[in-house]
């Protein structure tokens, strides 16, 4: 497979690519450089989703997809996202073009969608309006062209970030994609598929040879449940190996974001104090302002009234003093009841000693008592024009007690005053603290711990699954003994073949495995710069059919233990393993390298850029910054190898990538 061009509308940064990648036998690489931001791994992501597509159903989703500059100029609605491929493959020895078409448009609210292969003039198309049989159809040719060339499952094997390929460098993870290379890319499967087939043949044949017809069904009961639990076992091992490459995938990110919210909950804290500090100072002057305009509102009541009870206190506390002195004198006084009484009494008295006075009368003797009294109020009341209320009120004039409000708040307002003065700079230090945040989405670490979990629950199910596989096998063997001896040819070899592809695979897989550790060997003593002519052997050892170990020699005999790498070393042994299984695969892709030397030291990459490279593959398509592959030095090396150069700039304020066919500057032919 080699890809020929690729072509891009408003897919995001992108508003419109379309570069030349055609490569020659000679001059296999291309070239491709940018900055940080400019658009090297969406380029990446553009040839990966115009093979497989993109998941777009929402408005959501084609919103994200589309370029951020278009969609202000112009809207999204009648929009379309293109993304078109053209590559070349082999079909039975010749060489046949492709022109694989993407389309993704946004109408009346709705994703609506289209694909259209080329294939040599012919064509299949389908789409979201297609009928569901020419669908159906037209899809599967689609798929299956696809995976003759480069399956999307081993994709990730010859596209890759090379930033990303130290992860793998871990027993598990490496045991497993030597595995599944060698069974997929190396083409093992069939021999497991024929194994399987040959398997249940024998399994219907020995069914059928039993006599006893209650054996007959417990025998394909038991054989039932076998395939049940070996298709359980296919997808917990397909499960785990997903939970494992999410795991790789996602474990830088996942530490990054552990520090981040660490740092961020910090941060948060400091902007909630932040916040608060300048919600007390804002309340504090608002409050400032309030008693302002209460005290400018009440000023008879705060100024005049305090100065006006001043200068009359004297004269107003004689009239309250009098005011005091008549109560007093009246409580002594007795009441016109007692007075009635008390007079009765008198009178009552002397008539009996003196009968001369028989002829007094009590009520005119009260009356003319109570007239004199009242004469003398009249005469002894000094301000009869004032009530009560009216005296009451003036006492409280001089009683109350006056503060000066001003004098405080002019106190309150020096201290408010250097407050609000510095709440300019307390807002632009809260600005800094939230832009200090990181505005990650923190659910990747939930997602990532659940799915740790997750592979610790589905490596005991995969566990007790080949036990209870095991059990089912021995039970069903048991039942050999129970078909009778008769001679039948086709049953004899029925019983041979599962035996024979076992050993077919065994003996292909050892010779395979060879390969692969003499060429590791090969390439690791010319690329590992840190152990470059001293690697003395690679071991690859298989317990079982579904994993590998994977272990490194000194020249002296000790183990090189992959854990104790670091991480410029671990990525030139994935970069070797990937190279090696390319070379024994039976596909013949393109590579595509992004962020080209990861964590590569200066002498690394020098033997990189001269040894691995050049010959990695008919097609090799790198993405690199000027840091990785530099212009004074890193580029002659390998220009003799070029096919084409070109180079990604962001235009920030059109929010878009354009491109130049150079490499920041210098062009191949020059050099």
């Amino acid at each position: 497979m080699k890809i020929t061009h690729i072509y891009a509308e408003n897919y995001k940064t992108y508003r419109r690519l379309d570069l030349d990648l055609a490569a020659e036998e000679e001059h296999p690489i291309i070239l491709i450089g940018g900055g940080n931001g400019c658009g090297k791994t969406t380029l990446f992501d553009a040839i990966y989703h115009a093979l497989y597509g993109l998941e777009i159903k929402t408005a959501r989703q084609f919103d994200e997809y589309f370029n951020a500059g278009v969609k202000l100029e112009q809207g999204i609605e009648n929009k379309s996202i293109v993304l078109e491929i053209s590559f070349s493959g082999l079909v039975l020895g010749n060489e046949t073009p492709y022109k694989l078409r993407r389309t993704y448009q946004f109408i009346d609210g709705k994703v609506r969608w289209n694909v259209d292969l080329n294939m040599n003039g012919n064509r299949y198309s389908y789409g979201i309006a297609t009928p569901n049989a020419q669908r159906v159809a037209n899809e599967e040719v689609v798929k299956k062209i696809i995976a003759a060339n480069l399956p999307s499952e081993l994709s990730n094997y010859f596209l890759f970030d090379a930033m990303k390929t130290s992860e793998l460098v871990k027993e598990e993870q490496i045991s497993r994609l030597i595995m599944k290379n060698i069974n997929s890319v190396m083409g093992f499967n069939k021999y497991y598929q024929l194994n399987e087939a040959a398997e249940q043949l024998l399994a219907e044949k020995k069914a059928a040879k039993l006599e006893n017809e209650k054996q007959r069904q417990e025998y394909e009961q038991l054989g039932h449940q076998r395939q049940l639990r070996e298709a359980e076992l296919k997808q917990l091992r397909e499960d785990y190996d997903k939970a494992l490459a999410y795991s790789s995938e996602n474990r830088e990110h996942y530490e990054q974001l552990k520090q981040g919210r660490s740092a961020d909950n910090v941060t948060r804290d400091r902007i909630a104090k932040q916040k608060e500090s300048i919600k007390q100072v804002e309340k504090k002057a608002a409050d400032y302002r309030d008693s302002v305009d209460k005290v400018v509102k009440d000023l008879e009541l705060n100024v005049l009234f305090p100065a006006l009870a001043h200068r009359i206190r004297p004269e107003v506390e004689l009239i309250v003093n009098e005011r005091k002195r008549l109560a007093q004198e009246r409580n002594e006084e007795i009441s016109d009841e007692q007075l009635t009484r008390i007079t009765r009494d008198i009178v009552d008295y002397l008539t009996e000693s003196y009968q001369e006075l028989q002829g007094v009368k009590v009520d005119d003797i009260v009356r003319h008592m109570q007239k004199g009294r009242k004469h003398g109020d009249v005469l002894s009341e000094k301000y009869p024009y004032l009530s009560d209320a009216n005296v009451e009120v003036l006492e409280k004039l001089i009683t109350d007690a006056y503060v000066n409000q001003f004098l405080q708040l002019d106190n309150e307002r020096e201290s408010i005053d250097m407050d609000v003065a510095d709440l300019p700079r307390k807002r632009e230090q809260l600005q800094s603290f939230e832009r200090e945040l990181s505005g990650l989405d923190y659910n990747l670490i939930t997602l990532y711990e659940d799915n740790e979990k997750r592979m610790v629950e589905l490596k005991g199910k995969i566990s007790e699954t080949e036990r209870e596989i095991q059990r089912l096998t021995d039970r069903i063997a048991s039942y050999d003994y129970d078909i009778p001896q008769i001679p039948d040819p086709q049953y004899d070899m029925l019983c041979k073949l599962p035996g024979f592809f076992k050993t077919l695979s065994a003996k292909l897989l050892a010779a395979k495995r060879k390969s692969i550790e003499q060429m590791m060997k090969e390439q690791l003593n010319l690329n590992l710069v840190v152990y470059a002519g001293v690697i003395g052997r690679v071991d690859l050892a298989s317990d079982n059919g579904e994993e590998m170990s994977f272990k490194i020699y000194h020249q002296n005999g000790n183990e090189i233990y992959l854990s104790q790498l670091n991480a410029g070393a671990k990525q030139t042994v994935m970069q070797v393993l990937l190279k090696v299984l390319y070379e024994l695969g039976d596909y013949n892709p393109p590579v595509m390298i992004d962020t080209v030397m990861g964590v590569l030291d200066k002498e690394s990459r020098e033997v990189i850029l001269e040894h691995y490279f050049p010959d990695l593959a008919h097609q090799t398509i790198l993405l690199s910054t000027d840091t990785e592959i530099t212009t004074e030095r890193d580029f002659k090396k390998i220009a003799p190898f070029l096919a084409k150069t070109y180079t990604l700039h962001r235009d920030k304020e059109a929010q878009c990538t354009n491109i130049t066919n150079d490499y920041f500057g210098v062009e191949h032919e020059s050099i």
